[in-house]
């Protein structure tokens, strides 16, 4: 498979994902999800849309030049992952940037060494001898 058809295989299947992210903000809050209150406007929402799908097609696009992806069924799932990674890494990396430089780290004393408790003995039933009489002949 070509670059460019990868790409467009993984172009079509971000905006597939983006498409169903918007329908389903839209029955979560039954208006357009750039209209909530502190959100940002139609434009950036757009634009993070078309970037999301552009990131979606360079994946495809890549993962097609260097051999790892030879059907459409590949590019469109390299194309549906790239957008979906990307959301991800930035919500961890939204925390960790709001924290700030990291604490030093703590000293943690060793776990203290306990002594193995006693065995548990317990006696069991003895064995029943089996005799001549067990056995039906039969």
């Amino acid at each position: 498979m070509s670059a460019a058809g990868a790409a467009m295989w993984g172009l079509f299947a971000a905006l597939a994902l983006e498409s169903l992210d918007l329908l389903g903000a839209l029955r979560r809050s039954g208006r357009p999800p750039w209209r909530g209150a502190g959100e940002a406007g139609a434009a950036p929402y757009a634009i993070s849309v078309a970037l999301r799908c552009l990131a979606g097609a360079g994946t495809a696009a890549a993962l097609a030049a260097s051999g790892q992806v030879t059907t459409a069924g590949g590019a469109a799932a390299a194309g549906v992952a790239a957008p979906l990674l990307l959301t991800h890494l930035v919500r961890l990396a939204r925390p960790a940037a709001e924290a700030g430089p990291a604490a030093p780290p703590v000293a943690v004393p060793p776990l203290p060494v306990r002594a193995r408790p006693a065995r548990l003995r317990v006696k069991l039933p003895a064995a029943r001898k089996k005799t001549g009489d067990d056995y039906r002949a039969g």
